[in-house]
């Protein structure tokens, strides 16, 4: 749990990840799943130790889990022109 003097910097780290995934659903749009993945999972590792800072190690695979699904579910919200895929 944070104490209110980390809050800022937790909010900070979670609107970066929220940026990311803007960014990164862009990067990997028209990309193969199988071939984005690998790449996604790289990401996830470098900024892992970020986030298990953040929500603490106990959260920490379901932030990354969201977080992967977010980017893949938006990248194919772009591939399919704003539509979802279930």
């Amino acid at each position: 749990m944070t104490t209110p003097g980390e809050a800022p910097a937790v909010t900070e780290f979670i609107a970066s990840l929220a940026d990311a995934v803007k960014k990164l659903s862009l990067l990997y749009a028209g990309t193969p799943d199988d071939r984005a993945r690998p790449h996604l999972e790289d990401y996830l590792s470098s900024i892992e130790h970020g986030i298990i800072e953040a929500v603490g190690a106990g959260k920490a695979t379901l932030i990354s889990n969201g977080f992967r699904g977010a980017v893949m579910g938006r990248k194919h919200e772009i591939e399919g022109g704003g539509v979802s895929r279930a």
